[in-house]
């Protein structure tokens, strides 16, 4: 039997459907490579509006013997982080993760400790911060699952205020092909989506969302459809009128290329219209 998802998780078919394949506004390079039991990675992100660049170098090592893995990240803004995680080694199902951070130009230091747990029917997940500037915060929640149904919940609590941070729930159903996720946060900001893969080149998703207090509801819909093995078109719409394109074409093995774009359909003659690129490279594994 497949565990529960992470409460984070519920839903997350649908999520992707809107947010994977954009990158309105920015021109990105992302490579990966490998070297044995070591994985490099190096992003690059450029915003074309004001110009500013961000990158980081990622490098993770992998102790199959320990079930662990390490993991150095660098980034442009000069924050240094660690990563180490021990999964399936204490008991079967748990992991267990330190999270490190720190930026020397401004001399804070960050933490967080995560425990996540899953088993046939339940799925529980926690964590507390560790930071040089505040007291800790305590997230916890889990989700319970029975014949593709799921109900979960997710609160924070800060000692330090003796009141919680936030109280989130939700129920969802995932058949694979087809899928439906509602929730309600804090008590006053409700919302759900829909997933449907129709057949294997095309899925659909829709989301609704409302906050008490405002009249206004919003809600979009997207589609992914795969032209062919090599190409990819999404789109995507919602209450505003602003429609998302993108385009991802694998040029060979590892190496894609994506052309995305915002459309302010309102406002269509006087422009502000955003433009992205992006290129992937993950170089295949090469077989002895």
């Amino acid at each position: 039997m497949v565990p529960p998802p992470l409460f984070a998780d519920l839903g997350k078919p649908a999520r992707d459907v809107f947010s994977r394949g954009y990158n309105f506004g920015h021109i990105k390079l992302d490579t990966t490579t490998r070297s044995g039991d070591i994985e490099f990675k190096t992003n690059c992100l450029q915003n074309i509006g004001s110009g500013k660049l961000f990158g980081g170098i990622d490098v993770k090592y992998k102790i199959p013997a320990q079930n662990m893995t390490l993991a150095e990240r660098w980034n442009t803004d000069n924050t240094l982080s660690t990563e180490i995680v021990i999964d399936n080694k204490l008991l079967k199902g748990l992991k267990l993760i330190l999270e490190t951070a720190y930026a020397p130009y401004v001399g804070k230091r960050s933490g967080k400790v995560k425990a996540e747990f899953k088993h046939d029917a339940i799925s529980l997940n926690g964590d507390v911060n560790i930071d040089s500037t505040g007291g800790p915060i305590f997230n916890v929640g889990g989700v319970v699952g029975y014949n593709n149904f799921f109900v979960g919940a997710h609160t924070g609590f800060d000692p330090a205020k003796t009141k919680l941070t936030h109280s989130n729930f939700g129920v969802a159903f995932d058949k694979g092909e087809f899928g439906i996720h509602a929730l309600i946060n804090n008590g006053n900001e409700y919302g759900g989506n829909l997933y449907h893969r129709v057949n294997n080149q095309l899925e659909m998703a829709a989301n609704l969302n409302w906050t008490g207090g405002e009249q206004a509801t919003r809600f979009g819909v997207a589609a992914k459809y795969d032209v062919d093995r090599d190409t990819v078109f999404r789109g995507k719409i919602n209450n505003a009128s602003q429609l998302g394109v993108g385009l991802t074409h694998t040029l060979k093995p590892g190496l894609k290329f994506t052309v995305s774009a915002l459309i302010n359909l309102p406002n269509f003659s006087e422009g502000g219209h955003k433009l992205g690129f992006g290129i992937e490279y993950d170089a295949p594994v090469r077989k002895n």
